[in-house]
C-alpha cells in the first residue's frame, strides 16, 4: 500500500525524544513534527491542503548519526499510526510543520522496491510502498524494537485519564495544532499508565505540575523494576482561587547520577500533558441555594411591627432570585463566599 511516512532519526537526542513522546502520549493527542523543506517529498509539499486527514506511519530511523561516515546502514522501525490535522510552511525559516493526531501502534515494513531518493537520509517525509503486519503491533513490541538505540530509561504510555466512571475527552484548539484535557477543581482523577523498564535500569519518571494545583498521589519520582507493567496513579485538583487556570503535567525520565548522589533528569525527553483547570458549576449553584436559605432565615426571623406589611409576592420572588444569582456568581467568577 502507498503510505505517507514521517521519519524521526537518531541524529540528535531531540529527534529521538520525539519518538519517545509518540510512544508516551495518549490516543488522539496532537504531535508536532518539523522538517526542512529539502527533506519533504515534492509531491507532498506541492499539495499541502490535500494532506489533511491523511493517514501517516511514524518511523524511527537508526543509522543517521551525523558523527559517522556517510555509508551508514539505515534501519527503519515503525512506531505508530497518525492522521494529519493541519500543515503549515514557514517561508521565514524554510520549515514545513506537520500536526498529527496519534492513533494505534503499528508494525509497518517499507518495501524494498522504493527509491532511495524517497527515504532517509534524502527525504524524511514522503510517500512509500509499505506492507502492514498484524503481529507485534502493540506498545510493548514497539518498545522492544527500538529500546537498544535509546538511553537506558523508563518508558511509559498514558492510556487514559478518567474520573472513576468515564474517561476524559481531549479538546482541540488553535486549528487542531494543540490539545488539552479539562479538569474540575476539587475532583479526583486516575492516570492509567503502561510502564516499561526494559533493561531493569536504575531509572525513574519524575511527575510534576507547573501550577502546583494538582496533587499527585504516588511515590515521586515514580519507578518500576518490571520490564512491562500497568499502573493507576490518582491525582486531585485543589480548590482554585480563580475561575480558570492552565497547567502542564510533566513526565520527565531521570536516571542515576554516576558521579554524584541522586538522579539527573533527561530534560529533552520530558513529555507534557496540558490541563485546563475549571471551577465546578455545581458548587456555586449549591452555594447559592444555601445562601438563599440563610437570606430567608434572616428575613423570617427579623422583628416585624403589627402595622408593617410584607412586600408583595412578586417582589419577594424577584429579591430571592437576585440574591441566588448574585451569591452563585460571586462564588463562580470571583471565589467570594
Amino acid at each position: 500500500m502507498d503510505t505517507i511516512c514521517a521519519f524521526s532519526s537518531d541524529s540528535r537526542e531531540l529527534y529521538k525524544a520525539d519518538i519517545y513522546r509518540v510512544l508516551a502520549l495518549p490516543k488522539n493527542h496532537i504531535i508536532h513534527f518539523r522538517y526542512k523543506k529539502k527533506y519533504v517529498d515534492d509531491n507532498l509539499l506541492n499539495n499541502p491542503k490535500k494532506l489533511k486527514k491523511q493517514k501517516v506511519a511514524i518511523f524511527f530511523t537508526h543509522g543517521n548519526d551525523l558523527g559517522t561516515s556517510g555509508d551508514n546502514e539505515f534501519q527503519h522501525f515503525s512506531v505508530r499510526w497518525a492522521s494529519i490535522t493541519t500543515t503549515e510552511f514557514s517561508p521565514e525559516t524554510d520549515v514545513f510543520h506537520i500536526y498529527m493526531k496519534l492513533g494505534d501502534f503499528c508494525n509497518v515494513q517499507i518495501d524494498t522496491g522504493n527509491s532511495d531518493e524517497k527515504k532517509p537520509p534524502t527525504k524524511f517525509f514522503s510517500k512509500l510502498n509499505c506492507t502492514e503486519r498484524s503481529v507485534e503491533n502493540n506498545w510493548q513490541s514497539r518498545i522492544l524494537a527500538i529500546k537498544d538505540y535509546f538511553p537506558k530509561m523508563t518508558f511509559f504510555h498514558l492510556k487514559s485519564i478518567g474520573n472513576g466512571w468515564r474517561d476524559k475527552c481531549i479538546h482541540y484548539k488553535n486549528s487542531k495544532k494543540s490539545c488539552h484535557y479539562s479538569l474540575t477543581h476539587g475532583d479526583r482523577y486516575i492516570l492509567k499508565l503502561a510502564v516499561s523498564n526494559p533493561d531493569a535500569s536504575d531509572a525513574k519518571i519524575e511527575i510534576s505540575d507547573s501550577s502546583e494545583e494538582i496533587t499527585i498521589n504516588c511515590i515521586n519520582p515514580f519507578e518500576t523494576s518490571i520490564q512491562f507493567d500497568d499502573h493507576d496513579i490518582p491525582i486531585s485538583v485543589k480548590t482554585l482561587q480563580v475561575f480558570k487556570q492552565a497547567s502542564l503535567l510533566e513526565f520527565k525520565p531521570v536516571k542515576k547520577n554516576e558521579n554524584a548522589d541522586g538522579y539527573k533528569g533527561l530534560g529533552e525527553y520530558a513529555t507534557n500533558i496540558e490541563f485546563n483547570l475549571n471551577l465546578s458549576l455545581k458548587r456555586p449553584l449549591v452555594f447559592g441555594v444555601f445562601s438563599t436559605m440563610a437570606f430567608w432565615a434572616v428575613l423570617l426571623a427579623r422583628p416585624i411591627s403589627s402595622s408593617a406589611a410584607w412586600p408583595s409576592d412578586c417582589t419577594l420572588l424577584i429579591a430571592t432570585l437576585l440574591f441566588y444569582v448574585s451569591s452563585s456568581s460571586l462564588f463562580f467568577w470571583f471565589n467570594k463566599k
